[in-house]
């Protein structure tokens, strides 16, 4: 029995798989909603927040914007649906979906717009809206409530956690849907997914492996032998999926492969190619699990009387941008013991707290950069009288430049491959695996689209870079009722010697 108008307007899906697309032979059809695709509405009809996680070319922007579309058509108050994207560029991309859409409708049902244009498109009846919005535009999303809006390939925009935070408060309550390809290890899309696989936030959450798409599979010839059959067992995957595979694989290289076309989750962030850090050199890492939070002081070990420790400390305006991270390290171990990390920490306050926490690390030998910042924290330090700061041979502060950048890394690359380094931090090992190899032979360096600029692993190699400074106690530490016990010993023994002589 045929559905009714009202039926259709009233069901998502009935409405969208009567949209019409481009095929990829270049010719209009129906859109049919792959099995993907109906999940992705399942989970977007709960009216939640929702984080999807997708190998390439599965029509997920398509059919976001068919969902969205029905949303907006089917709307009677002047709501407002958002299309936001890195660049213009792409978010004029998408609204032309919703253009095509419009366009494809039967005459009848093609209400009149009183806007339509490369930015935005206005039902002359309702008054909903639908506008294209750039992550380049500043304050664009300030101007309005969104009633939902879409984020596309929300790895690859820049400054992603201030976007975010914008999209967030344009909302207010409504309903934001990214969808991504992934990018790099421990960026924004990367620290998002972690939280929504560990339950930890409210999204509804969805990856897709690729081996769920219907089309990623090729007819192979009859000579053909998968070259890992011991993988295609493990993941149960056909011939056709596995030749598919395999020639993706040397178009693309594996890694590549691997993160546009993850088959699972931790194929999406694995190892990039132009990754400094290698697996290789992290193999004997050992990660302790910590929560970013702003203006926080992590211990992961308490001090030992007859220890000896370096700090490290990278130092930021304190102005909400950069952090400001002091890192604490024994000089017998090499263990990173204690981090504080703040951006909002002015960097004359910031002294006080190195020396709360040099102090409570036995008066710990103290490296900070005299560059920029670094220079108002090293006076304040002597103004407070703390003096056991790192000096080169020629007694000058440390000053990071281009040789010392590439000195320091280079050096504590070497440590946690050699296994001198075992372990550090989640976000200060979210951020080694982001620094990329720089083509032009300078210090390496992290993406732009990155929310950091790897500030605990600067601190951390300032660290090691004082500890080379940092002489071991070679007297062991002893309390004060054993350092008497030995003293009256001693005292005794020496009356001993001088009763014998007399006799």
């Amino acid at each position: 029995m045929p559905h009714t108008i009202t039926e259709i307007m009233e069901d998502p899906g009935l409405f969208i798989s009567r949209l019409k697309i481009i095929g990829k032979d270049g010719l209009i059809i129906p859109l049919k909603p792959s099995n993907e695709q109906l999940k992705m509405l399942e989970s977007m009809c709960t009216g939640n927040d929702c984080l999807f996680l997708k190998p390439r070319q599965i029509g997920a922007s398509t059919f976001v914007s068919a969902y969205l579309f029905w949303k907006w058509y089917t709307a009677k108050e002047p709501i407002t649906i958002c299309i936001l994207s890195h660049k213009l560029s792409s978010s004029k991309h998408l609204l032309g979906m919703y253009q095509f859409y419009y366009s494809q409708l039967p005459p009848g049902l093609r209400r009149p717009l009183s806007v339509d244009n490369t930015t935005e498109m206005i039902f002359e009846d309702t008054g909903a809206k639908v506008m294209a919005v750039s992550a380049e535009g500043k304050g664009g999303l300030r101007s309005f409530t969104a009633n939902a809006l879409h984020i596309s390939e929300y790895a690859f925009v820049p400054q992603p956690e201030e976007l975010k935070a914008t999209a967030v408060a344009a909302l207010n309550g409504n309903q934001l849907i990214i969808e991504s390809t992934a990018n790099a290890y421990g960026d924004a899309f990367h620290q998002e997914v972690i939280k929504a696989s560990r339950g930890e936030a409210s999204w509804e959450f969805r990856f897709f492996s690729w081996a769920e798409h219907a089309s990623y599979k090729q007819d192979y010839p009859s000579t053909y032998e998968p070259i890992d059959v011991d993988y295609q067992v493990k993941h149960k995957l056909s011939t056709g999926q596995m030749y598919w595979r395999e020639n993706m694989i040397h178009r693309l290289g594996a890694s590549k492969f691997a993160r546009e076309y993850p088959l699972i989750l931790k194929d999406a962030f694995a190892q990039s190619g132009d990754a400094y850090f290698t697996d290789d050199d992290l193999r004997y890492c050992e990660v302790i699990d910590i929560e970013p939070e702003n203006d926080q002081y992590y211990k992961f070990a308490e001090p030992e009387p007859d220890a000896a420790y370096g700090v490290g400390v990278d130092v930021a305006s304190g102005r909400s941008g950069d952090y400001s991270v002091i890192m604490v390290m024994d000089k017998i171990s090499y263990a990173p013991v204690a981090m504080y990390r703040s951006n909002t920490t002015a960097p004359v306050e910031l002294a006080e707290h190195i020396v709360r926490i040099a102090t409570e690390y036995n008066e710990a030998k103290v490296l900070v950069e005299e560059n920029n910042w670094g220079l108002p924290v090293l006076n304040e330090l002597r103004h407070r009288g703390y003096y056991n700061l790192w000096k080169d041979k020629a007694d000058k502060d440390w000053n990071t430049n281009k040789k010392t950048k590439i000195i320091m890394f280079e050096e504590l690359k070497a440590l946690f491959y050699e296994g001198i380094i075992t372990r550090c931090d989640s976000i200060t090992y979210a951020e080694i695996r982001s620094f990329m190899v720089d083509s032009k032979g300078m210090a390496p360096s992290v993406p732009s689209t990155m929310d950091h600029h790897g500030d605990c692993v600067i601190a951390l190699a300032l660290a090691a870079q004082c500890l080379k400074r940092v002489t071991v106690n070679t007297q062991a530490f002893l309390p004060k009722w054993i350092k008497k016990r030995r003293a009256d010993r001693v005292v005794n023994e020496s009356l001993g010697m001088a009763e014998r002589k007399e006799r």
